[in-house]
């Protein structure tokens, strides 16, 4: 009944020096390293930054998307992250705090172990990228430690579609009440299926929109068969 979405796409984070652009850390998520690409990739998202600084935004880029891609940067003191998410489809805006506190999450926990060698690299200019290699352990940690918030979210959106497609609200505002708890309520769902086929439409509908969010916070989803 539970399983992750069979769709596979790629979500990768970068970890990038502020100053002149060096990739100290890059982890893929959902995909194969691609080592040709990485600094490629580490300049353009480095000029991009650079040039929205340049034309009055302090901050530099927040989020940029392109059909099926979006590049969503978190600014730290020292160095940007940027989780960027590929996929078939673009994502549904109700996962933007989830995403968006990852990001954030992954660059404060970055800045807070790595400091003292930020500031030394930083000022020579001579960069031990070895140094960070573990660093995708915390990632780990950090996406289990969102997981359970996830969770909940992805139950919410079942609950709230499922009222869109006219299951009453008598048996769905109970559920979300529940989940709001942090109780796991999939288990009630075969029984409000079998009672409103409709439920179907909007199970499908949220395992979809937001696959990748899913998979990368490896959620058990509700699977129809």
């Amino acid at each position: 009944m539970s399983m992750k979405p069979e769709i596979r796409q790629s979500v990768e984070v970068y970890i990038i020096t502020k100053d002149d652009g060096t990739l100290l850390h890059k982890y893929s998520i959902l995909n194969i390293d691609d080592k040709v690409r990485d600094e490629l990739t580490s300049g353009f998202l480095t000029a991009l930054n650079k040039f929205a600084k340049e034309i009055g935004f302090p901050e530099g880029v927040s989020l940029i998307r392109s059909g099926s891609l979006e590049a969503r940067f978190s600014p730290g003191k020292y160095v940007f992250s940027v989780l960027i998410i590929d996929y078939s489809m673009p994502l549904g805006f109700m996962t933007e705090p989830i995403l968006s506190g990852l990001a954030e999450e992954i660059t404060r926990t970055f800045e807070n172990i790595y400091l003292n060698e930020l500031i030394s690299q930083i000022e020579s200019r001579i960069y031990k990228t070895e140094i960070y290699r573990n660093f995708r352990t915390k990632i780990d940690d950090i996406i289990n430690k969102f997981g359970s918030e996830t969770f909940q979210l992805y139950q919410k959106l079942i609950l709230i579609e499922a009222m869109y497609a006219k299951v009453p609200q008598k048996w769905c505002l109970p559920l979300l009440e529940r989940v709001s708890n942090g109780e796991n309520v999939l288990k009630e769902f075969p029984a409000l299926i079998k009672k409103y086929p409709n439920m179907k439409k909007a199970i499908s509908k949220v395992n979809y929109n937001n696959a990748p969010v899913w998979e990368i916070f490896a959620i058990p989803i509700y699977r129809l068969d």
